[in-house]
């Protein structure tokens, strides 16, 4: 998938997560789209746990759980494409979850990079 291609499929969604990981892209942040798609009951079970664990080592996130809620929203979609934003040095890693045909975003949320301020649920 191309950055641009990515930025605006980000474009269609509101909140502070989507113009975070716009902002990021636009930043020239590393991003990847991995080939191949997981099952969804599969990652609403991982990322649970992760967000669960995030939170209780004082990580900051935007829209997390939020996230979730969407990947359960979506679960007819059987599957969806995993991607990432940031890396080393970036304040947030940015984690993606696309239509199984990389048309849409389905959820997005970040983590911050550091521990100094935990969000709220």
């Amino acid at each position: 998938m191309k950055r641009d291609t990515l930025i605006v499929l980000l474009g269609v969604e509101d909140g502070d997560v989507y113009e975070s990981c716009r902002g990021a892209l636009r930043a020239g942040d590393d991003f990847t789209v991995f080939d191949g798609a997981a099952p969804i009951g599969a990652l609403v079970t991982i990322y649970r746990r992760r967000e669960r664990h995030t939170r209780s080592r004082g990580f900051r996130t935007l829209g997390f759980v939020q996230a979730l809620d969407r990947l359960v929203s979506a679960e007819d979609l059987g599957e969806l494409l995993i991607g990432q934003v940031g890396g080393d040095g970036t304040a947030w890693f940015h984690q993606l979850f696309l239509a199984p045909d990389g048309s849409r975003v389905v959820a997005c949320f970040a983590v911050g990079q550091d521990r100094e301020v935990a969000s709220g649920p």
